[in-house]
């Protein structure tokens, strides 16, 4: 059974963990706890029932209307179980209850996995953003409208 829910500022140390072994480049404790001190409830978890977070979003909010995904992993033992998808679904709900129309997020271009996953959420490449990722690799600009709190998963 996983739990999902709003991050605290006591779990900082095990999403830091959780990202620095599940996403490519290494992540500073200090823009997971500034994410959580700019927008507390644009951090969601996954928890296990003994504790464990097996999956994380850091949000952001770029501009009036458009929430941003900075940074979003679940642990490699636990994926295509469906925990990505329903922390997106949280995250989502929560930008929708705030008033936002459109969530972004950032993509290496070579990452065909995740972009996949993305457009079956209901994103949307944007544009191509040149040089995005070390070293010189292009990442994508993908977009999600919300409309009503319907998701792709439900």
């Amino acid at each position: 059974m996983i739990i999902y829910r709003a991050m605290k500022a006591e779990d900082s140390i095990r999403i830091y963990a959780l990202f620095n072994s599940n996403l490519d480049g290494s992540f500073s404790l200090d823009v997971i706890e500034y994410f959580f001190l700019c927008w507390p409830e644009g951090q969601i978890v996954a928890e296990d029932i003994f504790g464990n977070i097996v999956g994380a979003i850091c949000g952001t909010r770029v501009k009036p209307g458009r929430a941003s995904i900075a940074l979003y992993a679940v642990d490699s033992k636990y994926r295509r179980q469906g925990i990505g998808t329903k922390l997106l679904d949280n995250y989502r709900t929560r930008c929708y209850m705030e008033g936002f129309s459109e969530v972004q997020l950032e993509v290496r271009v070579t990452n065909g996995r995740a972009i996949d996953f993305y457009k079956r959420q209901g994103f949307a490449i944007e544009e191509t953003l040149p040089s995005l990722y070390a070293p010189g690799e292009d990442g994508y600009r993908m977009v999600l409208k919300l409309s009503g709190i319907n998701h792709v998963s439900s």
